[in-house]
C-alpha cells in the first residue's frame, strides 16, 4: 500500500524547490489510491505560493507571448549557435553528412515553431537538449505550437493560372521529394 503522506511530502517539497513535479508519476505510484492522491495535490496546489518564476522562464514566456519561438530564445539565451545544434543532431543520429542541408532546413523550421515538436524523434530532441544545455522536458515546455508561415498560404490562395513558365513556380508545384530518413526523424511523413 503506497504512502500517500509520503508521495505528497516529496510533490510539495519539489514544487517548493521550484522544480516542476510531474503529477502523474506520483499518481501512478499511489495506484488504486491515486484519486485520493489526486485530491491531496489539487488541495496542495491550491493554498501553495507558486514558487518564483527565474529569469530564464519568465525571459521564455515574453517571447512566446512576443510571438517569438521559444526554442530559439532558449539556444540564445544558452549561448549556443545553430550550426553547433545542428551538428550535434547529425553526430547523434548517425546522419550521413552529405544530408546536413536537409537538417539545417528541418532544424530551422522546428525552432520557428513550423514543425510540430510532438512528432520529432526523442533522439533528435535529445539530441538538442544536449547541445543546449537543456533537459529534453524544458524543450517540451517551450515548444511553440505549430504554425503555418504566411508564405505557405499565400501560395495557396496563388490562382492556378499562375504564371508555370517561372522556374520558382514550377519548383514549388513539383511533387516533393520522397521522405528519407532525416524528415521522418523530424516528424515529416510527406
Amino acid at each position: 500500500m503506497p504512502d500517500l503522506d509520503r508521495l505528497l511530502d516529496d510533490f510539495a517539497a519539489r514544487f517548493a524547490r521550484g522544480e516542476q513535479p510531474d503529477p502523474r508519476e506520483y499518481l501512478d505510484q499511489a495506484g488504486q489510491e491515486a484519486d485520493e492522491l489526486r485530491e491531496l495535490i489539487d488541495s496542495y496546489l491550491v493554498a501553495a505560493p507558486p514558487p518564483p518564476p527565474d529569469e530564464e522562464a519568465v525571459a521564455l514566456m515574453e517571447a512566446w507571448i512576443a510571438g517569438e519561438p521559444p526554442l530559439l530564445e532558449l539556444r540564445r539565451r544558452r549561448g549556443r549557435r545553430r550550426d553547433a545544434v545542428v551538428d550535434a543532431i547529425v553526430g547523434a543520429l548517425g546522419i550521413d553528412p552529405a544530408k546536413r542541408a536537409r537538417v539545417v532546413g528541418h532544424y530551422h523550421r522546428l525552432e520557428s515553431g513550423l514543425l510540430d515538436l510532438r512528432r520529432v524523434d526523442r533522439r533528435v530532441l535529445a539530441a538538442i537538449a544536449g547541445a543546449i544545455g537543456a533537459t529534453v522536458e524544458e524543450l517540451a515546455i517551450w515548444a511553440a505550437p505549430p504554425r503555418r508561415s504566411v508564405a505557405a498560404d499565400a501560395y495557396l490562395r496563388a490562382a492556378p493560372e499562375a504564371d508555370m513558365a517561372a522556374p520558382a513556380a514550377r519548383a514549388f508545384l513539383a511533387p516533393p521529394p520522397e521522405p528519407d530518413e532525416v524528415d521522418r526523424l523530424f516528424g515529416i511523413e510527406g
